[in-house]
């Protein structure tokens, strides 16, 4: 129906059209080259205007005159203001300068922008370092806002901020702070190089801290600082620490944040981490072992109940931690400390550094082991022997077996230890897939190739890694108690023997993990495969009969683990001549026939009644004889 409205051809536009101005001669025209020129006077446009290139032309020469005017001492006190490092300025100086211009004029503006200061007003705030908050950080949440290390006035008042030594210029705050345009330049800034005039952090500030906020609510950068001056800082820095009530604080947050029904991982569970590493960190001075010793079997023990209960950190690392922790035990209290049933003298609480008078300074090397313990085996069997805390979640009824039960019963004393690591074989258990492997008969392992450090390689790094990381850390602790009950020599029937520990522990069923751990990579974790054979091998020396399921598993590690075998020299046969071995390698020589110079001659073989030699004719022919009518088949590939 539109065709009748649409034209059915493209009608052709006329040629004729209005020019509105009319070309002249360009000679006639200025040396701008223009072919037009508005002649009409009634024509809209003004023919009064002039090119635009005089027009760029006088707006070069007047930007020109205002760089002209402005001076480069302005733009140099501009710099100095904006605290520019001297490296950098002659990069800004051969900028346009109209930037500079605009970098003047935007000063200058923003300065007039800064509100009038009423009597209301809040006060400003320094000019230091700010930290942003988001608006979803503004809302109220159940827990306190936790506060920064910023907020933490750590050192004294006269010294600048975490001990710097030198004097930080103060960075341009233009809502803050008006443009003053005859303010004197600053000299650029030098870094001080010299550390000895850095202040250090006082370790009042850190026990002030602990102690004057939770662990739910406090900064972990603070507890990471703490941990740093710990391990880095002198014993002096150290021992004023402790002396201020440092170590107490530690417990406490400690005990705090163990205490926590349900811990947050992107919080408590790093607060959790940063106070163990900070326990830890005592341990590397003396002064922080005998600070140890004073409070054991605290935290110890709330470790051990941590890591039985369902509540234990989810992350590996931490668990890791916590055994070496309990590891950490043997180092505290060596072979030749004494018994807590020792003298009055030598309680625990004169064993005390910082506690001892000056009349008896050599009283401070006593090492006295925690009530009611007489040996450290007898402390770690106590720790391990902690009862497991009843399930967070519908814990239900114990269950009460009947006498004639409990006389079947076999004690089983270390199988709650050994769930965890029973839950490590069972959770990763993708990472025991070699069956062919063996357990290294530790005679024949060369213990210093195993354990020298090695590159970090493919699977470093992983959660497998770190899970096969804490097993070993398990069988290491487990073979450190071994070896000091083996040290005991205590005969076979004591409580405390070494033949009874492993007694007790094949009962609780490390028959099996042994069994399933032997099935790791044995390029990837070698030091697994190193405390397994170790542990094997203790329990063989304490007198233990390993099961035959176990002791046919036993077998020699590879060939990269194993000792050099020193061969003896090859002996010469009695009347024989010397004979050199060939450098090169050469064709298998047959014997030569018996009777030959130098060899004697071989006896013939004997052979019983009714029997004759066997024929020297070849196999084939023997098989046709034997069987007429069959015929040799070749094999397709030989």
């Amino acid at each position: 129906m539109f065709k009748s409205i649409l034209p059915s051809r493209r009608v052709p536009s006329s040629p004729d059209f209005q020019m509105l101005t009319t070309p002249i001669d360009p000679a006639e025209t200025e040396s701008n080259g223009k072919e037009n020129y508005f002649a009409n006077p009634n024509v809209l446009y003004d023919t009064n205007a002039k090119p635009k290139t005089e027009k760029r032309k006088k707006m070069k020469g007047k930007i020109q005159s205002e760089q002209e005017v402005i001076p480069t001492e302005d733009f140099d006190r501009l710099l100095d203001e904006m605290q520019i490092p001297s490296t950098l300025r002659p990069k800004l100086a051969t900028m346009d300068p109209t930037v500079k211009a605009a970098f003047l004029k935007s000063s200058h503006v923003l300065a007039q922008m800064k509100p009038a200061p009423t009597a209301a007003a809040a006060p400003l705030t320094p000019r230091t370092l700010r930290r942003i908050h988001s608006s979803e950080s503004m809302l109220s949440s159940p827990r306190p806002q936790k506060s920064t290390l910023q907020q933490y006035d750590l050192t004294d008042a006269s010294r600048s901020q975490f001990g710097t030594g030198h004097s930080r210029g103060k960075s341009l705050d233009v809502r803050r702070q008006a443009f003053e345009p005859k303010a004197a330049p600053v000299a650029p800034l030098k870094v001080a190089k010299d550390k000895k005039k850095s202040a250090t952090i006082t370790p009042e500030k850190f026990v002030k801290i602990l102690l004057g906020q939770s662990s739910t609510a406090m900064d972990i950068e603070v507890v990471k600082k703490l941990r740093l001056m710990l391990r880095n800082e002198s014993t002096s820095w150290t021992e004023t620490f402790i002396q201020h009530g440092g170590y107490d604080a530690v417990l406490t947050r400690l005990n705090e944040i163990l205490e926590v029904e349900w811990r947050e991982e992107q919080h408590d569970d790093q607060m959790l981490y940063e106070l163990l590493r900070c326990v830890k960190a005592l341990s590397t001075s003396a002064i922080g072992c005998s600070a140890l010793r004073s409070y054991c079997p605290a935290p110890f023990d709330k470790l051990v109940l941590l890591l039985y209960s369902d509540k234990k950190p989810g992350d590996v690392p931490t668990r890791q931690l916590m055994v070496e922790l309990l590891l950490g035990l043997f180092d505290l209290y060596p072979t030749s400390s004494l018994p807590s049933s020792g003298s009055p003298s030598h309680s625990r609480s004169r064993s005390v550094p910082w506690e001892l008078s000056a009349a008896s300074p050599a009283s401070s090397n006593l090492i006295v082991l925690p009530r009611p313990h007489s040996t450290l085996f007898s402390l770690m069997k106590s720790l391990l022997l902690t009862p497991a805390p009843p399930p967070s979640e519908n814990p239900g009824t114990p269950v009460e077996p009947h006498a004639f039960i409990e006389e079947l019963h076999r004690p089983r004393i270390y199988k709650t230890y050994l769930q965890e690591l029973s839950d490590i074989c069972r959770d990763y258990f993708w990472v025991f897939c070699h069956p062919s492997n063996t357990i290294w008969e530790l005679n024949e392992t060369d213990e210093a190739k195993v354990e020298k450090p090695r590159a970090p390689g493919g699977m470093t790094g992983g959660v497998e890694f770190e899970a096969m990381c804490y097993m070993t850390m398990h069988f290491k602790f487990v073979n450190a108690i071994a070896s000091y009950a083996q040290t005991l020599n205590l005969p076979k029937d004591h409580e405390h023997s070494a033949y009874r520990f492993h007694q007790d522990m094949f009962a609780s069923g490390i028959e099996r993990i042994l069994a399933i751990a032997r099935k790791a990579s044995t390029t990837y974790y070698p030091t697994l495969h190193l405390e397994i054979a170790r542990y094997v091998w203790a329990a063989g020396r304490a007198g233990f009969d390993i099961p035959w399921s176990l002791s046919r598993m036993i077998g020699q590690p590879p060939t990269a683990m194993r000792k050099q075998e020193i061969l003896p020299p090859p002996s010469r046969t009695s009347g024989g001549p010397a004979r050199s071995t060939p450098t090169t390698p050469t064709k298998q020589r047959t014997a030569p026939p018996g009777g030959f110079a130098g060899y004697p001659a071989q006896p013939a073989p004997v052979y019983p009644t009714g029997y004759a030699a066997p024929s020297s004719r070849p196999s084939g022919d023997r098989e046709r004889e034997r069987a007429p009518g069959s015929r040799k088949v070749t094999p397709m590939f030989n």
